[in-house]
C-alpha cells in the first residue's frame, strides 16, 4: 500500500511539473484573465511626444511583397519579403540589397532570421533554417557557417538576436516536445557558450505556432517571451534567464495537453495567448492573442483565395501602467479598415491606430504597413471624420500618403514615447 502511494505521488509530481517553467516568485503578476473586458478608449497623445513617417524607397527591381518583416539596429532597417533582405537608413533611403537568393555560394533558399552587428566593421547576418551566411553591409558575401545554429537532429535556433555584437540568443524550436534547452547563447562557428533549460515540457509534438518568439532590447538587457509561456524574461549580465512578470491567463490559458497535435489537434483559437509584450519607463503594451473571444469583427467578411474571414485582426493590444498596477485593453472598432481596428487611438494625426510590432530602443517603437492599407485609410471615414489634437499633422500625413502608389514599398510609424 505504501509503495502504491508512493508511485501515485510521484506521477502527480511528474503531471504538475511536466508544464511548468521558472521560479516566478519575484516576478510582478499581471492579471488578464479579470481584465479581458475592461476595453477602454486610449489615445497616442498620453503616451506618445512624436510620430515620424517613414516610407521605404522603392526600386521597380526590388519592391517588397507585402509589409515585410523587419529589424532594426541604431540606424539601419533590414527587411525580408520571401525573395529579398534589402538594408535601409532610418530615413527609408535604400542602402543595399544583402546577397541574393538562390543556392549558388552565399545566396539562400529562404530567410528564417536576420540581424545586424554593429563592430569596426558592420557584418550582416542571414540565417537559412541551420546555416549563418555573413555579409558586408554593401551585400557582398563574406562566409557560410554550415549548421552552426543545429541543435541536435531535431531541433536548431530559428529566432535570434545579435547580443555584445558577436554572440547570439536564440530560442530553440521545440519540434519533439521534450526538448532539453529553451534557449541558448551561440558564437557564428556553432559553439554553444550558454543553455537555458526547457521547463516547458509536453507528451507530445506541438504545432508550427508554439516556435513563435519575441526577443527584443531594452535597457541594454535583451527579453525572451515565447508564446506559451505565461513569463517574460529578461537575460541579465551573468547569462541568467529571470522572470519578471507573469500574465495570468486563468481559465482562458490553454492546458498543455492540447497544445500537442496529436490525438486533441489544435485548440488555439478557443484561449488568449500572449505573443509579446514591449515596454517604456512607465508602461507595458502587450499583445494578446483574443482568439474567438475578440469582439470586434470586419462589417464586410473578405476572402483570400477559398478562405472567408470575418476578422481584420483578433490581436487586442493591453495597456499595463507600472506605476498604478492596472491593466486595460485598447477598445477595438468593428470596420472593414485593417489600421483601425485594434490598438491605441491616433489622436495626434487621424493617422492608423498603433499597434507596435518591434521596439528599437527605451523610448522608441515602431509599426509598419503597406501603402495599399495606408492610402485606404486617408480615403476612409475613420480618417476623414476624425479631428485630432493637430489638423496641420492630420495634412501633413496626407500630402506624404499622396505621394506614394498603392504598390510602393511599406511605410514605417516610428513612435517616440515619453520618458
Amino acid at each position: 500500500m505504501r509503495r502504491e502511494f508512493c508511485i501515485l505521488l510521484l506521477l502527480s509530481l511528474f503531471l504538475i511539473f511536466s508544464c511548468t517553467s521558472e521560479n516566478k516568485s519575484d516576478a510582478i503578476i499581471i492579471n488578464i484573465e479579470s481584465n479581458i473586458d475592461n476595453w477602454q478608449v486610449a489615445n497616442l497623445s498620453s503616451f506618445a511626444k512624436n510620430i515620424l513617417y517613414v516610407p521605404l524607397q522603392t526600386i521597380d527591381s526590388l519592391a517588397l511583397r507585402g509589409d515585410g518583416i523587419m529589424d532594426f539596429s541604431e540606424n539601419s532597417i533590414l527587411v525580408r519579403d520571401g525573395k529579398n533582405c534589402l538594408l535601409y537608413d532610418f530615413k527609408g533611403n535604400f542602402i543595399s540589397k544583402i546577397g541574393n537568393q538562390g543556392r549558388g555560394p552565399g545566396e539562400y533558399a529562404g530567410i528564417s532570421d536576420m540581424g545586424i552587428a554593429y563592430r569596426k566593421e558592420p557584418k550582416i547576418y542571414v540565417s537559412q533554417i541551420v546555416d549563418l551566411l555573413e555579409y558586408n553591409i554593401d551585400g557582398s558575401f563574406v562566409d557560410k557557417y554550415k549548421s552552426s545554429l543545429l541543435i541536435n537532429d531535431t531541433s536548431a535556433v530559428l529566432k535570434w538576436k545579435i547580443i555584445r555584437d558577436s554572440l547570439f540568443f536564440g530560442h530553440v524550436n521545440n519540434n519533439t516536445g521534450k526538448v532539453k534547452f529553451k534557449a541558448v547563447i551561440k558564437d557564428k562557428y556553432g559553439n554553444i557558450l550558454h543553455r537555458f533549460k526547457n521547463y516547458d515540457r509536453l507528451n507530445g509534438r506541438p504545432g508550427t505556432i508554439e516556435q513563435e518568439v519575441s526577443i527584443y532590447p531594452y535597457k541594454d538587457l535583451i527579453y525572451y517571451k515565447e508564446l506559451s509561456n505565461d513569463t517574460l524574461f529578461y537575460l541579465n549580465n551573468n547569462n541568467v534567464l529571470v522572470a519578471e512578470y507573469v500574465f495570468n491567463l486563468g481559465k482562458y490559458k490553454q492546458p498543455c495537453s492540447e497544445r500537442i497535435l496529436f490525438p486533441q489537434g489544435p485548440s488555439f483559437f478557443n484561449y488568449l495567448h500572449v505573443w509579446y509584450a514591449f515596454q517604456t519607463e512607465d508602461h507595458l503594451f502587450i499583445n494578446c492573442q483574443y482568439g474567438n473571444h475578440f469582439p470586434a469583427k470586419r462589417i464586410t467578411p473578405t476572402s483570400i483565395g477559398t478562405i472567408t474571414t470575418s476578422y481584420n485582426t483578433t490581436n487586442a493590444l493591453g495597456i499595463y501602467n507600472k506605476r498604478t498596477k492596472k491593466l486595460l485593453f485598447c477598445k477595438p472598432t468593428s470596420t472593414n479598415n485593417p489600421l483601425f481596428t485594434s490598438g491605441i487611438y491616433n489622436d495626434i494625426d487621424a493617422g492608423p491606430r498603433f499597434f507596435p510590432k518591434a521596439q528599437i530602443n527605451d523610448s522608441t517603437m515602431v509599426m509598419w504597413m503597406t501603402s495599399f492599407d495606408l492610402k485606404m485609410h486617408i480615403q476612409s471615414d475613420d480618417f476623414k471624420n476624425n479631428n485630432p489634437k493637430f489638423p496641420d499633422k492630420k495634412k501633413l500625413l496626407q500630402e506624404t500618403v499622396d505621394k506614394l502608389t498603392y504598390y510602393d514599398n511599406p511605410v514605417i510609424m516610428f513612435v517616440t514615447f515619453r520618458k
